[in-house]
């Protein structure tokens, strides 16, 4: 069956405007539950809170929404969401947790590494503007 994947923020409705061929309902659950854990991670990497008031809507070809599933129930488990979905386990869940840990932490000391440059400098320009009021 085709579904189609729409977002629902705050302030928009983010339409999919190709869907994609799913086997069944549930199956189309589970890669929409999939994608809205994703942006609420993404969220968080960029400094954002998690956006639980988002939801992720699965609709039929005519445009017809069948099930929405509230980002909010993903994290605090309530719901229809976390009554139907066993935990999300496995080799390749892990190996992927593992790696957006792994990019977490490079991009926790580019940044910290950028602030002590920019520190540097800032030190450096105090000296030169104090060297310049001196003459």
């Amino acid at each position: 069956m085709h579904y189609f994947i729409h977002i629902v923020t705050d302030t928009e409705r983010i339409p999919d405007p190709d869907g994609e061929a799913f086997v069944d309902l549930d199956a189309a659950r589970v890669e929409a539950s999939q994608s809205a854990r994703d942006l609420m991670a993404l969220e968080l990497m960029a400094g954002r809170p998690v956006p639980f008031g988002w939801q992720v809507q699965i609709a039929d070809p005519n445009g017809a929404v069948v099930l929405t599933i509230p980002f909010a129930g993903l994290v605090f488990g309530t719901g229809e969401a976390s009554r139907t979905f066993a935990p999300v386990t496995g080799p390749a869940v892990m190996e992927r947790a593992k790696a957006i840990y792994a990019k977490a932490r490079r991009t926790q000391h580019e940044i910290n590494d950028g602030l002590h440059e920019l520190r540097s400098q800032v030190g450096t320009l105090a000296q030169l503007t104090a060297a310049l009021r001196s003459r």
